[in-house]
Order: structure tokens, then sequence, then C-alpha cells
């Protein structure tokens, strides 16, 4: 285990943030971000976004867009990655005859049209996992633009998820699925997306209506509106995070990399929609060599003494289309 990373300030929820080394990624790959995860098929199911690798695999990409790993509950690791016949990643989130068309027409500038995995919730034996389709490219890792959002139902973890085509929500709307918490049978997803500050939306539906559009609903601040843009924003967050329930903190708790930095933070709530508090820091990711830590992520189903310790992961940038996972534990006061 590496030193602390986090102070003992009065102020600090967090008593220590011990960093304790990576995900590993599969075999021949350079990269791969978010790390979002859940309990599937009795195990912790751990799925990634943009995955590059060094060689080409069968259909002669060297990337995919969605993968997954998982762990056994209550142990962090060995991971068991989700390979194809090829021994590369398999695509988490299958692409539509339209998007390979595209793909294999433009591999060479490169621009792909192509599905990123966002948050995810799961009753254990069904998981939703949330996606936004992109158009990316040629210009540089932030030439990028979403077109429309959409989930995907997930119920065998040795398989990809089946995609919910047409999309759900339009390109007008926000990217619902910044994070998602799984609540008595609803799901409350989030879109946080803005400048410098990532100012955040919440929506609920529920688990077994996802695929409805009709069945969402807003919330205003004050109730639920079936309108979309009735949405108030309720506290600023990150574009990828995530909430869950401690019984040890006896709250929501929103945890999250500074936008554009490397400061752990977090707030709590005593219900998904608030009030929130006041974000605290918590720590810091390590700095990477060029760039920022993002994706400050928790995983409740590999926490500790009820609660007291939990598991966190965040994407640290380590070179030019390199990337680790780091893993952190958190002992709380």
């Amino acid at each position: 285990m590496a030193g602390l990373l986090a102070c003992s300030a009065a102020t600090n929820p967090a008593r220590s943030v011990t960093d304790v080394g990576t995900v590993p990624n599969p075999p021949t790959c350079t990269a791969r971000d978010v790390g979002f995860s859940v309990v599937l098929g009795g195990r912790s199911v751990w799925v990634f976004g943009d995955t590059l690798f060094t060689e080409p695999a069968a259909d002669g990409f060297q990337w995919r867009s969605s993968t997954w790993s998982s762990t056994a509950l209550g142990a962090l690791g060995p991971f068991e990655h989700a390979l194809g016949d090829d021994k590369k990643p398999l695509q988490l989130l299958p692409h539509t005859a339209e998007e390979t068309a595209f793909n294999l027409a433009h591999r060479d500038e490169p621009r792909r049209l192509t599905p990123w995995p966002q948050a995810l919730v799961s009753d254990g034996s069904r998981a939703i996992v949330f996606y936004v389709n992109m158009i990316t490219g040629p210009d540089g890792m932030w030439d990028f633009e979403s077109r429309s959002g959409s989930v995907a139902i997930w119920t065998d973890p040795s398989q990809p998820a089946a995609r919910v085509e047409p999309p759900l929500f339009t390109d007008d709307e926000p990217d619902w699925g910044a994070a998602a918490v799984l609540v008595d049978g609803d799901v409350y997803t989030y879109a946080c997306e803005g400048g410098a500050t990532k100012p955040c939306k919440l929506a609920r539906v529920a688990f077994s209506r996802v695929d409805d559009r009709s069945a969402y609903v807003f919330y205003d601040g004050e109730a639920w509106s079936k309108d979309w843009r009735a949405a108030k924003e309720i506290f600023d967050g990150a574009p990828l995070f995530s909430v869950h329930y401690s019984a040890y903190l006896g709250s929501y708790v929103a945890i999250y990399m500074e936008p554009g930095g490397n400061e752990m933070r977090v707030r709590t709530a005593p219900a998904p929609e608030g009030p929130w508090s006041d974000a605290s820091r918590i720590g810091e990711g390590r700095e990477p060599p060029e760039g920022f830590d993002y994706a400050l992520i928790a995983h409740p189903e590999l926490a500790r003494e009820g609660g007291a310790v939990d598991v966190l992961s965040y994407t640290r940038p380590t070179g030019f289309l390199s990337q680790e996972t780091r893993l952190v534990e958190v002992r709380w006061r």
C-alpha cells in the first residue's frame, strides 16, 4: 500500500484515504477509463469506457468504447476480463449497423459513432446501463459530441448488454447517467453539464420501466415533473461520479473528482434529491503527468466494516493514449 493521500483536518469527513493500487488493464491494453460497478451474477462487475490496445482485434480495430471486468464480492482482485476469441476486450454495448458502417468508413481519420457507457444500477440479476451516443474525432481527445442517450439491459455478465434503440433521450436533453442510484424500486439518475462547474439535475423512473421514456419524471426543486425542461440544478458535481446510500454515515453520499483538477470531494444528503451539503475535500488523486484525474466512483458492494471503509476508483492519465484505474480506500470518521 502507498502512503496516505488525505489530511486529517477536523473538517475532513474522511479519517484517511489510502492508495491501494490499480485495476489491471486487459492484456495489450494501454488505456481505459470510467469504471462504474454493480453486483450482477454474484460478482462485482465493472464497466469501462474507451479501451485502447496495441494490437488490432479480429475486426481490425484497436479500440472498444465499452468493456467490462469483474471480481469476487469482498475482493479487490483478481479481476477477470471479458475477452473475445482473439483475446481482445469485448464491446459491452454492441454497435448498430449504422455505427459499424460509419466506423469502417472513417477509421483512418479516425472518426467514430459509438456509445459511451455511464452509470449503471442493478437489482442483482438485472442491470441497467445508461449511455450516450457519441460522434468523436478526428481533432484530438476533446473532439466529441453527444447525439442522444439511452439505456441498455444487462442480465448475463458473460455476454454484452442489449441496447434500447432508437434512443430514449434526444440530443437536446441532458446526458442522463452521470451517476445513478437504485432506491426502493426507483432509479434516480443525474445529468451534470456546464463549463468550469457541473450543475447536476435529477430524473427518476421505476426500475421496471427504465426503457419507457414516458415513465421518467424530473425534479424541479420541490416536486417531480413530466417535463425534463423543468429540472432544476440541485448541486455542482462532475460529468461522471457516484451516489450511494451509506448506512455508516446515515446518508446518501455523492463522491466526485473536482472537474479539471485532482481534488476528491464528497457531499451528503438525506435523499437522492437532497438537500445536499456543501462539498468537502477528502483527499487528492495522484497528479498525472498531463491532464487531470476524473471519474471518481465509489463501489459500495466492496465496502467493509459496515461501510466504515469505502472503495473508490478514478481514472488517471499516464501518458499519450495511456491511462490507469487507481484504487483508494476511504476510512470515514
